[in-house]
């Protein structure tokens, strides 16, 4: 009787092996978001370098963990809160739009810059879409959406993007879309 014991224990044992490989396994800590500047040009990381000194891009960081946690679970959630790149401005060229807060004191005031190729020439240029002096909210974080019909709520009425849009956003508070139509960019309030 001892070889069909000893099947039996090896059975067993392959049996348990095999319900521990294949057992649903405890999700590790989401992977940390990086906000390197390193995916941009090296004109625009040299234009954040020399004309914005004392600022840096948000981090995930700087927020609170609630916000952390409602941030990572976002579509957007795999990305930098304060680094969104897209075709802004044309279907050709990408642009870089960066939530920029004060490197010693990150509560004081934000700014949101756009950072685009000129049309005649691979020369970059920032352009100011927000600028607050006052403490930025910890669930302030900037991403892009795709091109879509989205409601305007101050005038009841929608708007079709062609290219990429930059979403300001206080998570789940409100949001703001940014959008370039006719080389200019517009402004309009998707939720409150």
């Amino acid at each position: 009787m001892r070889p069909l014991r000893s099947f039996r224990s090896v059975f067993i044992t392959i049996v348990a092996l095999a319900g521990i490989a294949t057992a649903p396994r405890m999700s590790a800590a989401p992977e940390p978001v990086s906000c390197d500047t390193a995916a941009m040009p090296a004109q625009v990381r040299e234009m954040l370098r020399n004309k914005f000194a004392g600022w840096r891009p948000k981090q995930l960081s700087d927020m609170s963990v609630e916000d952390q946690k409602s941030w990572l679970a976002s579509p957007s959630g795999k990305f930098c809160p304060g680094i969104a790149i897209g075709h802004f401005e044309n279907s050709k060229d990408l642009s870089y739009a960066v939530l920029l807060l004060h490197k010693s004191e990150p509560t004081h005031g934000y700014k949101i810059i756009v950072f685009s190729k000129q049309a005649d020439g691979d020369i970059y240029t920032s352009n100011l879409l927000e600028l607050s002096d006052s403490e930025p909210d910890s669930a302030l974080v900037i991403s892009k959406v795709a091109p879509g019909k989205f409601p305007d709520l101050e005038t009841e009425k929608s708007v079709r993007t062609t290219l990429d849009g930059v979403i300001v956003e206080s998570l789940e508070k409100g949001a703001v879309l940014y959008y370039w139509s006719e080389s200019h960019c517009r402004r309009i309030i998707i939720s409150d």
